[in-house]
C-alpha cells in the first residue's frame, strides 16, 4: 500500500525531497525535547532565542562546572590532609617497604623507633633505607593471623641507628599486581620491654637461675626433640645422669655461698668437658643430666664417662677452702635401653643408683641386669605394702651384754620379715625399698610401737629393766612432728624415756644441722637416750659429738670384725674408745663373734659387747631367760637370725 503524500510546497535537496510540512512537524518536536531538557548547557536552540541568552547559560553552566571541581579539589586537599595528619600522629609506627623489604616510607612514630626525631631526618639518612624486614626470615615463614591471610605478623630485632637494640612487633600487608609484588605497608609498635619480660619469664620457667644452665622442663623438651631427630637419622644418644656425693653435708658445713659456687663450677667443668654440641641441664638439687647426641661405641662412651668423673674429681677451691668433690654416673643409650625420653631417663638414673652402690666416683652403663633389679625392688615394695596389712613384720631383739659379768644391760630391737611364699626376709632385702617408696615412715612408727609396749610388759613382768635401742631413719627422723610422736607412744605404751635409746646415723645428724638440732633437743628434754650407730663409717666429727651431746657410740662392725688382726682396724678401735672415755661417752662395739675379738676390747677397756659370741637376735619368748640370769657362761650364736 502507498502511503499518502503530505501537502505543502516541496523543498527540494539534491536527493532528497521533503515538503513544508514534513519540516513543521520536525521543528515541533525539536521544540518539544529542547523544553523538556531545561538548562543544560551546549544544546542547540530554536534560532528564534537570542543568542546573548545562549551565551549566558553556557557560561552559568561553566561556572558551576569550575565550582564543583573547586569544591571537590579542596574536599581532596582536607582529606589528604587529614590522612597526613593521621599517617603523621598515629601512636604506631606505620610504614611502607619497597619490593626488597627496604623502608622507603615511614611516619614519626615508626621514626622515633628507629631513633630518629622525625621521618624527614629517617628518610634523609641512609640507616633506615638500609634496614631489611626480611633479611633474616622468608616472607612466608611468618605467621598469618585467622582470615587475614595477606597480613603477617612477627617479631623483629632491629639494631637502630643509635646501636641499641629494640624488639619491633610489626604487621605487614602485601601489594601485588597480578604475580608481582610492588610494595609492603605496614604497622610497627616498639615491644622491647615486653619482650624483655617475657625473655626473662622464660629464663625463670625454663632456665636454672643459679647456673645458667637449662632446668628439667627444658630439659625433658629438648631430649624428646634429640631423640625424634636420632629416630629419623637412625642415630644413637648418651644419656647422662650424674649426682654430686653428700653434697647436702658439704652445703651445711662449709656454708650455702660455698655450696652455690661449687654447683656454678661443677655446671661450667660440665659445659668444657662434654663439648658445645652437648645439652647440660641441672635437673635437681646436686644432680645433672648431659645428653650427647653423637655418640659411639661403648669405649667411646665410656671414654666420655671417664673425662666427665676426672674433670670433676679435679681439687676446687675457694672463699678460703679447698676440697675435692666425689660423684656418681649413669648413663643410658637410646634406642637400645629405651625410645622415649621417659624410658632412657629412667635406665640412666637405674645405672647411677647402682654406680652409687659401687662407692664414691663410679659410674655404670645400663644392663637389662639392672632392670631386673629394678623390677625386683618394686615386687619387694609391693610385698612391703601387703605385709603391713596383713601383718607380716616381726621383731626380734639382740641382747647388750656387760661382758666382765655376763649381765645383759640393754636389748636392740630388730625388724624382720616372714613372707608366705618367700619365708624370712633380712633388713638388708627391703629397708633400701623402704626408704625409697616412703614406706619407712609407717613400717618405723609400728617399730617404735612395738618395741617401746614390749619392753613395758617386760618390766611388768617383774623383768630387770634394760634400755631397748630401736634404729631409726633418717627419712623418718627427719618428719615433721617426729619428737611428737615419740612423746605419744612413751605416754601410751607407759615406758620411761630413760628406757628408751634411739639409734642415729652419722650422716642423719650432719643434714640439715639446725633442725635436727631442735629435734634431738626436745628429745633429750625428754629424758630419750641417743646413740650413734656405725660410728667411724661416716663424717665422724667431734664438732657434733658436742654439739647434739649424745649418750653412746656404737662402734661399726666393720671395724670390729679384724680387729684382732689388722693394725688400722686396731688402731681406729682404740682411738674411738679412747675419744669416747674422754668425751665421758659410753661406748658399745658391735659385731663380736669370736674370743679374740673379745679379748683385744677388753684389753681397751671396752666391756659393753654386742655379736653373735654372746646371742643372735632372738624371739620375744627367749628374752625372759636372758634377762634373768644374764650370760654366766658365753652360749654362742643361737639359731635365730
Amino acid at each position: 500500500m502507498r502511503s499518502r503524500r503530505p501537502t505543502g510546497l516541496p523543498v527540494r535537496m539534491p536527493g532528497l525531497e521533503i515538503d513544508r510540512a514534513n519540516i513543521d512537524l520536525a521543528k515541533a518536536q525539536a521544540d518539544t525535547q529542547s523544553e523538556a531538557i531545561g538548562d543544560r548547557p551546549f544544546l542547540e536552540r530554536r534560532r528564534s532565542r537570542p543568542v546573548e541568552q545562549s551565551w549566558s547559560e553556557a557560561l552559568d553552566s561553566l561556572h558551576r562546572i569550575l565550582l564543583g571541581f573547586e569544591n571537590g579539589n579542596k574536599r581532596h586537599t582536607e582529606t589528604e590532609g587529614r590522612f597526613r595528619a593521621i599517617f603523621e600522629e598515629a601512636p604506631v609506627g606505620i610504614f611502607e617497604l619497597g619490593s626488597d623489604g627496604r623502608i622507603v616510607n615511614l611516619n614519626g612514630a615508626m621514626a622515633r623507633i628507629l631513633g630518629y626525631e622525625s621521618s624527614e631526618a629517617a628518610l634523609a639518612g641512609s640507616f633506615a633505607g638500609s634496614i631489611n624486614f626480611f633479611a633474616s626470615t622468608p616472607w612466608g615463614s611468618y605467621a598469618a593471623p585467622s582470615g587475614t591471610e595477606d597480613v603477617r605478623c612477627f617479631d623483629l630485632q632491629l639494631t637502630c641507628c643509635e646501636g641499641k637494640l629494640k624488639w619491633v612487633r610489626c604487621h605487614v600487608r602485601e601489594i601485588r599486581e597480578k604475580d608481582q609484588v610492588l610494595r609492603y605497608e605496614g604497622t610497627a609498635e616498639d615491644v622491647t620491654e615486653r619482650k624483655l619480660l617475657e625473655i626473662q619469664t622464660e629464663r625463670l620457667a625454663y632456665y636454672d637461675s643459679l647456673t645458667g644452665l637449662p632446668n628439667r622442663t627444658l630439659f625433658r623438651a629438648r631430649l624428646e626433640a634429640v631423640l625424634e631427630k636420632a629416630w629419623s637419622n637412625k642415630r644413637r644418644v648418651v644419656l647422662l645422669l650424674l649426682q654430686v656425693d653428700r653434697f647436702k653435708i658439704i652445703n651445711d658445713s662449709l656454708g650455702q655461698r660455698f655450696g652455690d659456687r661449687l654447683l656454678q663450677e661443677i655446671a661450667k667443668r660440665l659445659i668444657a668437658t662434654t663439648g658445645r654440641d652437648a645439652i647440660v641441664a641441672r635437673v635437681a638439687g646436686a644432680e645433672f643430666a648431659v645428653v650427647l647426641e653423637h655418640a659411639g661405641e661403648v669405649d667411646a662412651i665410656e671414654e666420655s664417662a671417664q673425662k666427665v668423673m676426672t674433670a670433676l674429681g679435679a681439687e676446687y677451691a675457694f672463699f678460703g677452702h679447698s676440697l675435692n668433690v666425689f660423684s656418681n654416673l649413669g648413663m643410658s643409650v637410646f634406642p637400645k635401653d629405651g625410645k622415649d625420653c621417659e624410658t632412657l631417663i629412667n635406665a640412666a638414673d637405674t645405672a647411677m643408683c647402682c654406680a652409687r652402690e659401687d662407692g664414691l666416683n663410679s659410674y655404670r652403663i645400663f644392663t637389662d641386669e639392672m632392670n631386673d633389679k629394678v623390677q625386683e625392688g618394686l615386687r619387694v615394695e609391693r610385698g612391703l605394702r601387703d605385709a603391713i596389712a596383713n601383718n607380716e613384720l616381726f621383731l626380734v631383739y639382740q641382747p647388750q651384754v656387760d661382758s666382765r659379768t655376763g649381765r645383759v644391760t640393754g636389748l636392740e630391737a630388730l625388724l624382720r620379715w616372714n613372707h608366705p611364699q618367700w619365708g624370712l626376709v633380712l633388713p638388708n632385702k627391703f629397708i633400701g625399698v623402704a626408704e625409697s617408696s616412703g614406706l619407712i615412715v609407717a613400717i618405723g612408727e609400728w617399730v617404735l610401737r612395738t618395741a617401746c609396749a614390749q619392753a613395758r610388759k617386760w618390766q611388768e613382768a617383774g623383768l630387770p629393766p634394760v634400755p631397748i635401742a630401736v634404729n631409726v631413719s633418717a627419712i623418718q627422723f627427719r618428719q615433721q612432728g617426729f619428737s611428737e610422736l615419740v612423746r605419744e607412744v612413751l605416754r601410751e605404751t607407759g615406758l620411761r624415756p630413760e628406757f628408751l635409746e634411739l639409734e642415729l646415723t652419722e650422716s642423719l645428724l650432719l643434714s640439715n644441722a639446725d633442725v635436727m638440732f631442735s629435734t634431738i633437743q626436745d628429745l633429750k628434754d625428754m629424758g630419750v637416750m641417743l646413740a650413734i650407730d656405725d660410728f667411724g663409717t661416716g663424717y665422724s666429727s667431734l664438732g657434733y659429738l658436742r654439739q647434739f651431746k649424745v649418750n653412746r657410740l656404737k662402734i661399726a662392725r666393720s671395724f670390729i670384725q679384724d680387729v684382732s688382726v689388722d693394725p688400722d682396724d686396731a688402731a681406729i678401735t682404740t682411738a674411738i674408745i679412747e675419744m669416747a672415755r674422754a668425751l665421758n661417752l659410753a661406748v658399745l662395739a658391735e659385731g663380736v663373734e669370736n674370743e679374740a675379738q673379745l679379748s683385744f676390747l677388753q684389753s681397751q677397756q671396752c666391756h659393753t659387747i654386742q655379736g653373735f659370741y654372746f646371742s643372735r637376735p632372738v624371739a620375744v619368748e627367749q628374752i625372759d631367760e636372758h634377762l634373768r640370769s644374764g650370760f654366766s657362761q658365753y652360749p654362742g650364736p643361737t639359731s635365730i637370725q
